[in-house]
């Protein structure tokens, strides 16, 4: 097990926070399934150790073992007392029997009993999307795809009331999300006037006053509905949670966060995989074509007779999950992989990295649908909603949404990328295209063929080889 130290710790460091992905990729290929990081030169730069820890196994070992793991924070703390360190005060930072009763309260909203009978309204909310297509025309689809995820992440957290604030919420997020990520803000932590920082501090103060202005009107008008955030205003004047307004303000931020960028990011992604495989695309669109027509899609069983289409989703979330590595905090001495970690070390497990796995998934750079009609694959060795006590809540939600809006494009429309485009894939804890994906819409039957690609998202899918793949899932059915 190797322990990088002195300069070569402090070169690990730089290139991970420069580009995870390229370091989570290559650091597996050198050092295996599991490394350390030393504090460079003893500076405090990171609070002990950060272990790199890869694969099912250590998958299983950290998640499924959140007493000893703990979730940390991705995004910046901020000061003690301010709006930025409130703002990622949500469901996914809290601990123990805290954890548990807000898990508890949120979780049946997230469920496919909850989830499923919302599908006309996703059917609404792509429509009204789509209204603003036009054949012959370019649009950005990680920008198309955001615009849509705003809207139904502000649906299943907010409700119809108070749409415009609910809409300012969602937007303010987006962007705390890009402030808090970005490298100007992190290279000068300095809270003066004028820095980045101290801008990102200002904009978390605005996103909080927004988010408690949308819990005062709730509160005002009782909260009703059925929307997390009533349901979380409702508990709280029952006295079923213990939130105060500090957890109110993290619970809307975070879950909205989460349910926002993820969803957004993974529609694109699925788009531009399948504009690059046309014919996969043609055996989804035929499926589509057998079991509704032209017709909107009523129920989510109507999804369970769509094999393609889900094989489809399943490997576009294998090949550029939305969040490619996690973070855990390790609260007493442990061993992990026989090696031992110390309170306060940390450790890094990757999504991507087991989604690449060769073993678990041969040709793993190749969208190859079909591989999920024949494999089968447990939660740890596929985890694009993480795993164990922790997995993510909004699951069900995310899929379900995915497969109205990939149903309603597909019943109107072809999307071939513009040739030569340059995509390199950004981390901010989801992982998103840094500058968009211009595609032309075509209508279905449209004869296309896949366009070369530039940037390092061809590190990250093999494009040259999914012919095959794309050929045989665009026949099975």
């Amino acid at each position: 097990m190797p322990l990088l130290q002195g300069t070569a710790s402090a070169r690990a460091y730089l290139a991970f926070f420069r580009d995870p992905i390229r370091y989570l990729r290559e650091s597996q290929r050198e050092h295996g399934a599991l490394h350390l990081l030393a504090r460079p030169f003893g500076l405090p730069v990171a609070p002990r150790r950060y272990a790199f820890a890869y694969g099912p196994e250590h998958n299983r070992a950290v998640l499924g073992n959140p007493a000893v793991f703990k979730t940390s924070g991705q995004t910046l703390p901020g000061p003690r007392g301010s709006a930025q360190r409130r703002l990622r005060y949500g469901l996914t930072r809290s601990q123990g029997e805290r954890h548990e009763r807000q898990r508890e309260l949120v979780l049946p909203l997230f469920q496919r009993a909850a989830v499923d009978p919302m599908v006309p309204r996703m059917v609404e909310l792509a429509d009204a999307l789509l209204a603003d297509w036009r054949t012959g025309e370019r649009v950005d689809l990680d920008g198309e795809m955001r615009r849509l995820s705003l809207a139904l992440s502000t649906e299943l957290l907010f409700g119809s009331a108070s749409p415009e604030r609910a809409r300012r919420v969602g937007q303010g997020i987006g962007e705390w999300l890009e402030r808090s990520f970005s490298p100007r803000v992190w290279l000068f932590l300095v809270n003066l006037r004028g820095t980045p920082y101290r801008g990102l501090l200002r904009h978390a103060e605005q996103l909080e006053a927004e988010i408690l202005g949308l819990l005062r009107e709730r509160r005002r008008a009782r909260a009703s509905g059925d929307d997390v955030f009533a349901r979380l205003v409702q508990a709280h004047a029952a006295g079923e949670s213990w939130m105060d307004d500090r957890d109110l303000v993290g619970q809307a931020a975070i879950l909205f966060a989460a349910s926002f960028e993820t969803t957004a990011h993974a529609l694109a992604w699925l788009w531009l995989l399948l504009a690059q495989h046309p014919i996969a695309t043609e055996g989804i669109a035929a499926e589509i074509e057998k079991q509704l027509g032209g017709a909107a899609p009523k129920s989510a069983e109507e999804f369970a007779r769509m094999p393609l289409l889900d094989a489809a989703l399943r490997e576009s979330l294998r090949i550029l999950p939305a969040v490619p590595y996690t973070l855990r905090s390790v609260q007493r001495s442990a061993s992990l992989g026989g090696v031992a970690l110390e309170k306060g070390d940390r450790v890094v497990l990757s999504h991507y990295v087991t989604h690449h796995l060769e073993d678990l998934y041969p040709r793993p750079r190749e969208f190859r649908p079909e591989r999920w009609l024949e494999i089968r694959r447990s939660a740890y060795q596929y985890l694009p909603f993480s795993a164990g006590p922790r997995a993510c809540i909004g699951f069900s939600f995310a899929t379900l949404a995915m497969k109205v809006v990939a149903v309603r494009v597909l019943q109107r429309f072809r999307l071939e990328v513009a040739a030569g485009t340059r995509i390199d894939p950004l981390v901010r804890v989801t992982l998103g295209p840094s500058s968009g994906i211009p595609a032309t819409l075509h209508a279905p039957g449209a004869r296309l063929l896949p366009q070369p690609l530039a940037g390092s998202i061809c590190e990250m899918v093999d494009f040259a080889a999914g012919g095959e793949g794309a050929g045989r899932v665009g026949r099975a059915r």
